[in-house]
C-alpha cells in the first residue's frame, strides 16, 4: 500500500479436525460452520430488554451495560418533561432479531455509549445493515461515568433542534 506500508497474507485455514489446509472447499465448509454458530449464538445470548413508552413516540433508545441506571433515570426525567421514548437494553452479541426490529420501528433511535468511537452504533450498521441516518449517537467519553442529566440534555437538545414548529398564518 503506497501510504500504509506492505503486508503479507496467506490463504490458509484449518479443517473440521484443526488440520492445516489451503483448499477452497475446506475453507468454505469452515466458514459455513462458523456462520451457523453465529446464528445459534444470537438465539442463546442474553436477549434484549424492551421498555415501551406509555405514550406514542417516534424515538427509540438503545443502551447497554453501565449506561443502564443513568438511562433509566434520564428516561424518567424526560417523560416528566413530555418527551417519551421507547427503550431497549441490549445484553448480548450477536444481536437478537428484536434489536433490528426495534430500530426499524422508529424514524430515529438514540444510541447511548460511553466511548468516543460509537462502537455499538458501528456494530449495528455493520452487522444489521441499518442505515446510519436512523441512528443518533449520544457519546460520553470524558473519563467520568455517564449521568442521567447528560443523557437527558443530549436527547432533549436533539429533539428540540429537529422539531418543526408550524408557522402561524398571517392575519389578512
Amino acid at each position: 500500500h503506497p501510504t500504509k506500508g506492505s503486508y503479507f497474507t496467506r490463504g490458509t485455514t484449518k479443517d473440521e479436525y484443526a488440520r492445516y489446509s489451503e483448499e477452497g472447499p475446506v475453507y468454505v465448509r469452515n466458514m459455513e460452520r462458523l456462520q451457523k454458530k453465529f446464528v445459534t449464538a444470537a438465539k442463546i445470548a442474553p436477549q434484549p430488554l424492551r421498555y415501551s413508552s406509555p405514550a406514542p413516540t417516534k424515538y427509540g433508545v438503545i443502551y447497554f451495560g453501565s449506561t443502564s441506571p443513568s438511562m433509566l433515570e434520564a428516561a424518567g426525567q424526560l417523560a416528566k418533561d413530555g418527551v417519551h421514548l421507547d427503550l431497549m437494553r441490549v445484553r448480548g452479541f450477536p444481536f437478537a432479531a428484536e434489536v433490528k426490529e426495534f430500530v426499524m420501528s422508529h424514524p430515529g433511535t438514540f444510541i447511548i455509549e460511553q466511548n468516543r468511537d460509537a462502537q455499538l452504533k458501528t456494530m449495528l450498521v455493520t452487522e444489521e445493515q441499518i442505515n446510519v441516518d436512523r441512528l443518533i449517537s449520544v457519546l460520553h467519553y470524558d473519563g467520568t461515568p455517564i449521568t442521567a442529566r447528560f443523557i437527558a440534555d443530549q436527547i432533549a437538545n436533539h429533539i428540540a433542534a429537529h422539531t418543526v414548529v408550524p408557522m402561524k398564518k398571517a392575519a389578512s
